[in-house]
């Protein structure tokens, strides 16, 4: 009985081993098989990106910049990382925007596309193409786009971020009471108005000039370099933003109004219409 028991034993671990052994054989036969499929599903070949245009580096582009020479130049990211950080004068314009607003360009002009990184150029190859082949010959793209201008350190204009120690470092403030002493003492302060221009209308600090938040950049050569610029907006995160970006724009001496303008109507400082 003890033999017969391992004689059927002995059988059943036969038979496992022999199936085990056609599973094998089974799987090695299907493998090629299986290969071609996934090989037959992946595309034939990769799309090629446009490439026929030429690069400026960070560096040749700052010093055209310093020397101040006509680029006219495109960020074609999108809206929210351009407001976030950009190039001084450069020009907003997504690669969507892009064939209402070519008839705005000159032909002859030096454009130079500036997008993301080094790897993402489908984009600027796409923008780059509808140019070319819409007469404009003397175009570039930023090599590396804005992380290339980033990692050479050079300045930009930025959104302004309160929980960035670099930015907080811009920002001075002035209190309501210093301001309204020294524009009665004609002390040579430049005050800037940021809300919009219905706002302004109602009431502002006297002396103040109107130049909405978003035409800062826009409105550069209209501020006074050599005088102390004071702003005051909407609201203390726009204040915050108008301080950091008048600071990247080059205006040092510049100064946003503790508490802003509602701080001024509080203490029933005088108002101008």
């Amino acid at each position: 009985m003890e033999q017969e028991n391992k004689k059927n034993n002995t059988n059943k671990i036969m038979l496992v081993g022999f199936g085990l052994i056609l599973i094998v054989i089974t799987i090695t036969m299907l493998r090629p098989a299986f290969k071609k499929t996934k090989q037959e599903e992946a595309p034939k070949d990769p799309v090629e990106v446009y490439n026929d245009y030429d690069y400026i580096t960070a560096k040749e582009l700052r010093e055209k910049i310093q020397k101040k020479e006509e680029v006219v130049m495109l960020d074609i990211r999108d809206s929210v990382n351009y407001e976030k950080e950009h190039i001084e004068g450069a020009a907003n314009l997504t690669p969507d925007k892009i064939k209402e607003n070519i008839s705005e360009l000159n032909k002859n002009d030096f454009i130079v596309i500036i997008g993301y990184n080094f790897e993402d150029k489908k984009a600027e190859a796409g923008a780059i193409k509808f140019f070319k082949d819409s007469g404009f010959t003397n175009i570039k793209a930023l090599s590396g786009g804005m992380l290339a201008w980033n990692k050479s350190l050079h300045p930009t204009v930025n959104l302004g971020d309160p929980e960035s120690a670099v930015d907080v470092s811009k920002i001075e403030k002035i209190a309501p009471e210093q301001l309204k002493l020294a524009i009665e003492n004609e002390y040579p302060v430049f005050i800037i108005d940021t809300r919009d221009s219905a706002s302004f209308e109602e009431g502002h600090i006297p002396g103040a000039v109107n130049i909405p938040f978003e035409k800062l950049e826009d409105k550069k050569s209209e501020i006074p370099m050599s005088d102390e610029i004071i702003v005051y907006g909407n609201s203390p995160l726009e204040d915050f933003q108008s301080g950091v970006k008048l600071y990247d724009l080059g205006f040092l001496a510049n100064y946003i109004l503790d508490g802003g303008f509602s701080s001024w109507q509080e203490k029933r400082y005088p108002l101008e219409k």
